[in-house]
């Protein structure tokens, strides 16, 4: 009768037939009923269990949960479905084993410390501290940030108290962790340290401390003395030597008398010279010439001189300024002098022909509302007096001239444009009308009776010129001769609607139009049914 072999987990391994032996399924000999010589095998699967089949090389036929003694490195190892791995625990003792093996642990119970044995010499796993003087390591985190999802971090750890994280990400921890109110990319050093803060030699550092260990100054702060450098803020010498410049201190800034600033060029005869850039180019705005002790070539662009007198020695006064202002510093009506204006000193004696002469604006001309023009509260006047202006009663001279000459205005284009904000960029020829989210916006309906105007190139009259640029502000057409962008054939006095297409206005028949849909005309022919910037007069039915 044959034998059936199970293994543990009731599966069967094999069928043993009456007065065989099996040595081909396992690495045991499996005998049937009957076999002789079956004493001799079974006392040698006792033996082989034993030493746990000790050999330098692993059994051939094994199964599951199998044992092997490696008497190479003299580890016992378990098959474990797909490979030997060493199996056993640490040596538990207060000093190192001897006669270790490659691979040896041993737990140091007087430390509480794990050491591997790698062949030469014990090497401790961890903890790095001895036991009792707290945990100093590394040790690899995951915390959940202030939405819930899991970061990633590496704690530095000493004597229990964590000095610093490092992370790839910058997160708020959900739960507060001392010290990291938030967790930076990079390394983050607790703040809950005392002088918590990076020693040694670093190639670049964003902050730098003081000596005061309590100062941080951005590094780009420090003004380098090895290379040409800037610096915002304020820079204070205290010194009242002050600072030099040039090899030979030839220019000197200091202050003098604890008052006084002095701004000197040390080199004999030599000037002191203010230069700018002027579009490109260099030009001198101030000379203080040494070798005269004057200043020449002074530009001046706002100037404002204070005092009771100017007075101005030049033969000529050239002033390119369109308009000169006076009483600029008069603040109410009730405080504007009687007379403003120009003055012609004629000398100092007493004859008509030696009076002063001015031009000036007449406050005290009575102006009885009724004149056609005017109405001013007063009148330009010419007149001479003597002495004190306001004490002299003045007396009225001529003015002559020949022919009073006037243009009319004129321009090179032939539109009136306004700025409008825009909710767009816009572009030359662009039909619009007024709204979107701010003042105009594209037109995009077809016939739309809302068509307002259109964006122009040159106007010959702006209104509104400072309100922004051609981005934020176009200029919209609203009357006059200027390019649209226009689909579709016509001629000259056909009339142009806008179309469905954004910004683009088409060519219409007369029974389309009504009085609000018309943009305005054709100028010229149209020979191209493509979308082009054609001449119309805009603001005509």
């Amino acid at each position: 009768m044959s034998y059936t072999i199970n293994k543990t987990d009731g599966t069967k391994l094999v069928v043993l037939k009456d007065g065989t032996v099996d040595i081909t399924t396992t690495d045991l000999a499996l005998f049937g009923k009957s076999y002789a010589g079956f004493g001799e095998r079974l006392n040698e699967n006792f033996v082989k269990m034993l030493e746990n089949f000790a050999n330098t090389t692993a059994p051939v036929k094994k199964i599951k949960g199998q044992l092997w003694y490696d008497t190479l490195t003299n580890q016992i190892k378990v098959w474990n479905g797909s490979k030997f791995k060493p199996v056993g625990s640490s040596t538990n003792a207060s000093s190192a084993p001897t006669n270790a093996n490659l691979g040896d642990t041993w737990f140091d119970t007087n430390n509480l410390q794990l050491y591997v044995y790698n062949g030469t010499t014990w090497t401790l796993i961890g903890p790095t501290t001895v036991a009792g003087s707290g945990t100093t390591s590394v040790v690899s985190d995951s915390i959940r940030d202030n939405v819930g999802v899991y970061k990633a971090v590496l704690k530095f750890v000493t004597n229990d108290q964590i000095v610093a994280m490092v992370s790839a990400e910058q997160f708020i921890p959900l739960v507060a962790i001392t010290g990291f109110a938030t967790v930076y990319k990079g390394i983050t050093l607790s703040t809950a340290v005392s002088q918590n803060r990076f020693r040694g030699i670093a190639t670049t550092a964003q902050n730098l401390i003081l000596a005061d260990l309590t100062t941080v100054v951005p590094a780009d702060n420090f003004v380098r003395a090895d290379v040409n450098d800037a610096m915002t803020g304020t820079l204070t010498i205290f010194n009242d030597g002050g600072m030099s410049l040039g090899s030979g201190a030839d220019l000197t800034i200091s202050v003098s008398g604890g008052e006084d600033v002095v701004f000197q060029n040390n080199t004999l005869n030599g000037d002191i010279i203010f230069k700018v850039n002027d579009g490109g180019v260099t030009k001198t705005v101030l000379t203080m010439d040494g070798g005269e002790g004057v200043i020449k070539n002074l530009v001046v662009q706002n100037l404002t001189v204070t005092g009771t007198q100017t007075i101005i020695t030049s033969q000529s006064l050239i002033i390119e300024d369109n308009i000169i202002e006076l009483n600029n510093g008069v603040s109410t009506a009730a405080a504007m002098p009687n007379y403003t204006g120009l003055k012609v000193n004629r000398g100092e004696l007493s004859t008509k022909l030696e009076s002063d002469l001015y031009w000036v604006w007449d406050e005290t001309f009575a102006d009885d509302y009724t004149t056609t023009y005017g109405n001013s509260g007063g009148a330009w006047t010419a007149f001479r007096a003597q002495g004190n202006i306001n004490e002299t009663a003045p007396v009225l001279v001529d003015i002559r001239a020949n022919i009073v000459h006037a243009t009319s205005t004129s321009a090179q284009y032939a539109d009136l444009a306004e700025r409008y904000a825009a909710d767009q960029l816009l572009e030359a020829g662009d039909v619009v009308i007024l709204g979107g989210s701010k003042e105009v916006t594209k037109c995009t309906k077809e016939l739309d009776s809302q068509v307002f105007g259109v964006v122009s190139e040159t106007p010959a009259f702006l209104m509104n010129k400072d309100a922004g640029n051609n981005d934020s502000h176009p200029m919209i057409a609203l009357k006059g001769r200027v390019r649209v962008k226009v689909q579709g054939v016509g001629k000259a006095g056909d009339r142009i609607v806008s179309s469905s297409t954004a910004g683009v206005a088409r060519v219409a028949d007369l029974s389309e139009c009504t009085a609000f849909n018309v943009l305005g005309r054709l100028i010229q022919d149209k020979y191209n049914a493509q979308t082009e910037l054609t001449e119309c007069a805009i603001g005509v039915k």
